[in-house]
């Protein structure tokens, strides 16, 4: 019943909402009544409302304003706010004078949603730094260069689709093969919560196979995020920031990101508002995404990096096996361009 209730009140505030629209049953999207949302970018919205067990909560990720529904009513209609206090919490009695007003605590029983702690989603795993030199995962980190400084921030399960349902009891994969070794990537937020997770597959058949031919499945515990930028929180935004693909070559290179899910940033995060940007996607010229992609972040006014023409690497963690991060990261500088200069050094660089 509540979330039926949570629904009808959002959807009547909806008409103060701009821009407001149900992107799935469960998920609805507005510009911010609380901040103003984007003051650039009059088509932004970036205040979500999202289901989370019987009920459905709202946060801004411009301002990061959260609550549940009560007090999202309370700042943005308080006449409205009174009508969900009533029938939230009737009794079924009617009348004025059967009609008792509920108390303080009654009336805020549904705290901002608390996702599950970094002790909790991580205690089943088993952390990089701890296992022995001759472990799978362990041997797979080391082959892959990853600098141990890093160690600490990966982990290991050997039955990867069980802990999964642990991070997202909905999580329900198209294929399952039974228990399966990964590496475990968290991603945190500010507050050092789990909010994702991306697993990738093991092989150690050789370094090829090890570093081409494994796969990535990313699940998510905070479902109101809706696209993953992972090391958010470490860069230092004013600073040059860069933005890769993958999460595990953003440890290479200081001060660098990976956004997951990567198909536009027109939900580019408040923290990175003024911030210095390359983004450095794979070089794989033939790759028809990865051109249009580039392609889009220059329409929006972005920094790329083209890659020259003598790179070959496909991408950060291959470069690391026969040059410095140093001298990647002076590469990435060196062919750092926008605009017309970007377009004409896409169109020179693409195969496609």
């Amino acid at each position: 019943m509540s979330t039926f209730i949570d629904k009808k009140y959002i959807n009547i505030v909806a008409v103060q909402l701009e821009r407001f629209s149900w992107s799935r049953d469960t998920v609805a999207k507005c510009r911010c009544p609380i901040c103003g949302d984007s003051a650039k970018n009059k088509s932004k919205t970036r205040g979500f409302f999202y289901q989370k067990g019987n009920d459905f909560f709202y946060r801004c990720h411009n301002c990061n304003f959260g609550s549940n529904v009560q007090n999202f009513l309370k700042n943005v209609s308080p006449a409205l706010e009174e009508q969900y206090v009533m029938e939230r919490f009737r009794n079924g009695e009617h009348g004025k004078s059967n009609y008792r007003k509920p108390k303080e605590k009654e009336m805020f029983p549904f705290a901002k949603p608390k996702f599950k702690p970094k002790h909790d989603l991580l205690k089943p795993l088993k952390c990089v730094k701890d296992l022995p030199e001759d472990h799978i995962c362990r041997q797979f980190v080391d082959m892959r260069k990853i600098p141990k400084k890093f160690y600490s921030m990966l982990y290991f399960t050997d039955n990867f689709y069980a802990y999964m349902k642990l991070v997202d009891p909905e999580f329900n994969p198209s294929k399952t093969t039974g228990p399966e070794p990964r590496l475990v990537i968290p991603f945190f937020d500010k507050k050092d919560n789990v909010v994702a997770v991306q697993g990738r597959s093991l092989s150690m058949k050789d370094e090829y196979n090890a570093r081409t031919t494994l796969r990535y499945i990313t699940v998510k515990s905070d479902k109101s995020i809706e696209r993953l930028w992972y090391g958010m929180w470490r860069a230092n935004p004013k600073k040059r920031v860069y933005v890769v693909e993958g999460p595990l070559d953003s440890l290479f290179i200081d001060n660098t990101v990976a956004m997951v899910g990567a198909a536009s940033v027109q939900n580019e995060p408040a923290r990175f508002a003024n911030t210095d940007m390359v983004y450095v996607l794979d070089n794989e010229p033939r790759n028809p995404q990865i051109v249009k992609f580039n392609e889009n972040l220059i329409k929006q006014g972005k920094t790329v990096c083209i890659w020259p023409n003598g790179i070959k690497d496909k991408d950060i963690n291959d470069m690391v096996y026969r040059m410095s991060p140093k001298e990647i990261k002076k590469i990435m500088d060196d062919n750092a361009v926008s605009g017309l200069e970007a377009t004409m050094r896409l169109n020179r660089w693409r195969k496609v």
